[in-house]
């Protein structure tokens, strides 16, 4: 990949008491300041991820320096606490914010043609059920589930730079060094409307929602890999119904957040459920207090439901292991 400024890198200029000359710094996560030319402040100022740098050489000579302070990296694979980390598969360039309409045109139609494709496709697989070929095909299945789970992260990416948020990357969870899902890296909007946030919490269930479709439109026709395309369509009808789970760090959480006008509804139910005073309050308040209460309860026993399905899904891969 090429030069991305670091997390915790900033850069910006400065001007000496009585001088209107302009100098030019960056400063890396451990406070260390450098001052640096125009030229290289111009070039890391565009530094995305996506082209070298803009000097001479393309930054062959500077940038062994630049890694070894910190400044910037090339690598796609990024340590975040040794535990969870992440391996980028695309960087954002920055002319993909500004020329965005091909993604608000994408985002506009995704909602109605996802749940159009999802329920065309569960009618056809009722009225004529699966086609021939009853042999699942391992590769193609694990292939498609990995394409699923990459389409979903780029339907948030898609929603994000609609709405003009500012998206660094997008790219696949690691636990260690084993894939466990994929994100986006993105910056908070603080002037998103409640329509952009919710948007953006589902649109990665939508895709999940026209793969599925799709899939069982495919599994109704007579080809080998009918059985496939079901199974296919069913992990995406899961993944879209487990992230719908109004938990923590899920869409459903953020959706429902957007919807409540909160910043973190499940922050929200923590500090109203576990403290007997508001927990009383909020109960004394009439028919609101009621659903106000119902709706934190959700969301923190929907954080028990995610980790029970984890630990199943653990266990029926640990079972078929042995």
């Amino acid at each position: 990949m090429y030069p991305v400024l670091k997390e915790g890198v900033s850069i910006g200029t400065f001007h000496y008491e009585g001088s209107d000359v302009t100098h030019y710094y960056i400063e890396n996560a451990d406070g260390e300041e450098f001052e640096i030319s125009y030229r290289l402040w111009k070039a890391l100022m565009r530094a995305d991820g996506t082209r070298p740098l803009a000097l001479p050489d393309k930054g062959r000579r500077i940038l062994p320096k630049l890694k070894r302070h910190g400044l910037v990296r090339t690598s796609r694979f990024v340590r975040e606490n040794g535990i969870l980390n992440r391996f980028i598969l695309f960087p954002i360039r920055d002319k993909a914010q500004e020329n965005r309409w091909v993604c608000k045109a994408i985002n506009s139609a995704l909602p109605a043609v996802s749940i159009l494709m999802f329920v065309l496709g569960t009618c056809l697989m009722a009225a004529k059920g699966a086609g021939g070929g009853y042999d699942l095909n391992w590769w193609l299945y694990y292939g498609l589930f990995l394409l699923s789970l990459t389409l979903h992260e780029a339907g948030h990416m898609v929603a994000g730079l609609a709405s003009g948020y500012k998206i660094r990357d997008t790219g696949v969870l690691l636990l260690g060094v084993i894939p466990i899902g994929a994100y986006v890296a993105h910056e908070i909007k603080e002037d998103a409307t409640r329509a952009e946030k919710i948007q953006f919490a589902l649109a990665g269930i939508e895709v999940n929602l026209l793969i599925a479709g799709i899939c069982l439109l495919l599994a109704t026709q007579q080809y080998q890999w009918a059985l496939t395309m079901h199974s296919v369509a069913n992990a995406n009808i899961i993944l879209a119904g487990i992230n719908l789970l109004p938990a923590s760090g899920l869409d459903g959480e953020s959706a429902l957040s957007a919807v409540c006008g909160l910043d973190s509804i499940s922050e929200a139910a923590k500090k109203c459920l576990t403290n007997k005073k508001r927990r009383q309050k909020l109960l004394r308040s009439g028919l609101p207090g009621y659903v106000c209460f119902c709706v934190f309860f959700l969301t923190l026993s929907s954080k028990v439901v995610l980790w029970l399905l984890i630990g199943l899904d653990i266990a029926a891969i640990f079972f078929l292991l042995i």
